[in-house]
């Protein structure tokens, strides 16, 4: 078993070696059923725009917690005296957290550190985003590749007893009044041809199996593969970290190209232009959340009071909701990550979404996510007049074309 106190960090071929050693090393404990010690977790940070400029010298030290340099985009993470894991700068829009610490630890300090500054963001991949990821999986990997899927429906918001209460009576209180008593939790581990042909099947008359929230990646080195869950957190379940680091990598690839096309196809812009009139030209498209069904009264009223007035997560957009009608909501928000605008027109039938200029692409993704995991799992997305799913399709192959 690798010793932590053998190694210096001095410089990323070390680390690097280091975790592809507790790797391997995991994968056997894995294999004789006895786990001695924590599995190797990623967490993927996304922050702002492609223009900016991520220094994570100065970000990952929060209570209990310090960094020290490896090298030049590479961080060393301690608890006190001892190592826990290391981040690493990927480019200037992505960072990845590699964790040997223990889950509950490591997603305590994740959290911590998302709600401590604005300058992060999960990687949210919502499950169309996934369902774009099995196509590949597919394609990559003969059908009888072990895959593990979870699929999970919350119904936070779908709390009975709020249903004797009317609009005047929650529209002025953020008091939590919700509870997980309806949660549809599945979790799948077939052979990749018999997994797609149940998914296929069920979904027909099963809406949850559409919220998918962990899809495993087989690794292309052996057994086993990555867990990657809904926000961006990745277990390594193979033997090899090179592999793992790999297909992060290559994850975060499809989503920036993903991400900065949603900036320049939504963000609202405008140009002024002077001829024999003088006028105002426009730029940008709507997001359009179009619900398989209306939500329930209750549902949506939960949703705006329970979300907005506070920030809550996992949406983190902060706004004083402005009720038009009971059906009707305009929300001129805030995102709590990089506190940059969106407005948002939210009924019981759909919900749109408009970004400023400058607004983090990240925040529809966001949105996808949780939306589908919180009140409609078949909810349809339009990216303008393209489908969510169409729009990250064109956009991947168009990038491939280019390469």
């Amino acid at each position: 078993m690798v010793l932590l106190v053998e190694m210096r960090f001095n410089n990323r071929d070390k680390v690097y070696t280091y975790l592809e050693e507790y790797s391997s090393d995991i994968k056997s404990q894995i294999n004789k059923g006895r786990t001695i010690n924590t599995l190797l977790k990623s967490y993927i940070f996304e922050t702002s725009t492609q223009d900016s400029k991520l220094d994570i010298d100065q970000i990952f030290d929060i209570k209990d917690y310090s960094t020290n340099i490896v090298d030049e985009g590479m961080l060393r993470l301690l608890r006190g005296q001892e190592t826990v894991g290391f981040v690493e700068k990927i480019n200037n829009r992505f960072s990845v957290m590699h964790s040997i610490d223990s889950a509950q630890r490591s997603d305590s300090y994740t959290n911590a550190l998302l709600k401590q500054t604005p300058l992060l963001d999960s990687l949210w991949i919502s499950g169309k985003m996934f369902d774009l990821f099995w196509e590949r999986i597919q394609k990559e990997h003969t059908p009888h590749r072990y895959i593990k899927m979870k699929f999970e429906f919350n119904g936070f918001f779908d709390n009975r007893s709020s249903k004797t209460r009317s609009l005047k009576d929650l529209e002025n209180t953020t008091e939590e009044i919700y509870d997980d008593e309806s949660i549809t939790s599945i979790t799948l581990v077939e052979e990749l041809a018999d997994l797609g042909r149940k998914i296929e099947g069920v979904r027909s008359f099963f809406s949850a199996f559409y919220a998918v929230g962990l899809l495993r990646f087989p690794s292309y080195v052996g057994k086993g593969g990555h867990d990657f869950y809904r926000n961006g957190k990745v277990t390594n379940r193979s033997e090899s970290f090179l592999d793992h680091r790999i297909q992060i990598k290559r994850t975060i690839e499809k989503y920036q190209i993903i991400t900065e096309s949603i900036e320049s196809k939504t963000w609202l812009n405008f140009d002024v232009y002077k001829d024999s009139n003088e006028g105002v030209k426009f730029h940008g498209s709507p997001v359009v959340f179009k619900f398989s069904r209306p939500l329930k009264d209750h549902v949506f009223i939960n949703f705006v009071n329970f979300t907005f007035p506070t920030g809550k997560e996992p949406f983190r957009i902060l706004g004083k909701p402005i009720w038009i009608n009971d059906n009707k909501v305009h929300i001129y928000g805030t995102d709590i990550h990089l506190w940059q605008k969106v407005l948002l027109d939210l009924s019981k039938e759909e919900f749109i979404a408009i970004l400023p200029r400058g607004t983090c692409g990240n925040t529809i993704h966001r949105l996808v996510t949780n939306i589908q995991r919180y009140l409609d799992p078949e909810v349809q997305v339009n990216i303008g007049d393209q489908s969510y799913e169409a729009f990250m399709r064109g956009t991947i192959e168009g990038s491939a074309k280019d390469e």
